[in-house]
């Protein structure tokens, strides 16, 4: 067995706030995933009732992945540790929905803490398979593929598939993965992910997650519907929530 960083991350605030964001089920709900109608039960399973928590090294342990949190003077470093063989699909590369997904979820947390403290959500989540090989990966579907040279941190404006054009800026971007922040909804956060081809996405695929904030109900309705449009038209539906 060896340990090994799966997600590393630097979030703008203080180890007891990161902390906090961890353990309290209500802050929990402001950052993780998306709004689905489990998803109180299943913060309560994963982070409450499923994991051990030591209050005094910060650390939070799952098998066979634990989370750790390490002062970094007013800021606070995130870790995702894996303990497994080095034969396990984190070291050999190969895609893995579960690390895909903790690198989501911590940019959610990092991107909640320093944007959007203590404030409530409504989220949109998108999960499709291509329908055949000339189905392109969703942020190029998407029309994103411009913001490949465009750095983290520094502002893009272009106009998307849906309709719209989105502003913002670079959050972050990964081997599968690419957060932007946009403007319009309410400085929200979209995250587009490509899904290889697998067993049961034989041609690939992937998903959308969007994170809105402050916006009345005809506005998100509007954001809804885009988007939902969007994803119908292009990729045979796995899954919209909610």
């Amino acid at each position: 067995m060896a340990d090994r960083v799966l997600v590393e991350i630097l979030v703008a605030a203080p180890i007891e706030t990161v902390w906090k964001a961890l353990r309290d089920p209500l802050e929990i709900q402001r950052w993780f995933g998306w709004d689905y109608p489990n998803l109180a039960a299943d913060v309560e399973m994963m982070f409450v009732k499923g994991m051990t928590a030591d209050e005094t090294t910060r650390v939070i342990s799952d098998t066979p992945d634990r989370f750790t949190c390490e002062a970094a003077g007013a800021h606070t470093i995130v870790r995702v540790i894996r303990s497994a063989p080095v034969t396990d699909e984190a070291w050999t590369g190969i895609y893995s929905d579960v690390v895909e997904g903790w690198l989501t979820f911590f940019q959610q947390l990092k991107f909640v803490l320093e944007r959007h403290p203590g404030a409530d959500r409504r989220t949109l989540y998108l999960n499709g398979r291509a329908a055949s090989a000339a189905t392109p990966q969703p942020a190029e579907a998407l029309g994103l593929a411009p913001l490949s040279i465009v750095p983290v941190g520094e502002r893009y404006s272009l106009k998307a598939a849906t309709g719209e054009t989105l502003a913002g800026i670079v959050q972050y971007r990964g081997p599968y993965q690419l957060g932007l922040t946009v403007d319009g909804y309410g400085d929200g956060l979209i995250v587009v992910s490509a899904r290889p081809k697998t067993a049961k996405s034989l041609f690939g695929g992937g998903s959308v997650l969007v994170m809105t904030y402050g916006l009345d109900d005809a506005a998100y309705a509007d954001v809804r519907q885009r988007w939902t449009g969007w994803w119908r038209d292009t990729y045979e539906v796995i899954e919209i929530q909610p």
